[in-house]
């Protein structure tokens, strides 16, 4: 009996081992087998046609810009009056300085020399609007006022038939 056990404890250990492998390496092959492989889209090439561009800025990017301005200052006038947000007039006044900044981009020397007292008074009013969020009506209707006559001198010298003798 004693031969049997060993040989019985031998071949136990035999299988347990066998198992004990299959076990620990699990079904990966099967795994791989069975799961979806993902699908990889391949991008078409990109191709970059250079263009050309004039030097002389265009007609309509300056009538944009132009029109840009009037309609922040118009935007900025109403939320004066009403007194709506002081965001909302920090960001009309932003916007109609980064437009006349753009504006002074397609005049020559002397444009910008005829255009940067205008560019000064829009600047005041801004640092105006940024340094007093509470301001009484009075203030405010001051403010209006510099903004129209800012508007009406601008409208006057600067539309597009007038600053074309000054761009490049």
């Amino acid at each position: 009996m004693g031969d049997e056990m060993i040989i019985y404890k031998k071949k136990s250990i035999f299988w347990l081992l066998i198992v004990a492998l299959f076990l620990t390496s699990g079904c990966y092959t099967l795994r791989k087998k069975f799961v979806r492989k993902k699908k990889f889209e391949e991008k078409p090439p990109v191709y970059v046609d250079f263009k050309n561009y004039p030097n002389k800025p265009s007609k309509d990017a300056y009538i944009d810009y132009y029109l840009f301005v009037r309609g922040w200052l118009e935007e900025l006038s109403e939320s004066l009056k009403q007194g709506y947000s002081i965001k909302r007039d920090k960001r009309a006044i932003s916007e109609a300085v980064m437009n006349v900044e753009q504006i002074m981009m397609f005049y020559s020397p002397q444009g910008k020399e005829k255009i940067y007292p205008l560019y000064q008074d829009l600047t005041k009013i801004k640092d105006t609007i940024a340094k007093s969020p509470n301001m009484s009506d009075i203030e405010r209707n001051t403010l209006v006022q510099k903004i129209d006559h800012f508007q009406r001198k601008f409208e006057a010298e600067f539309n597009y038939t007038d600053a074309q003798k000054w761009m490049e």
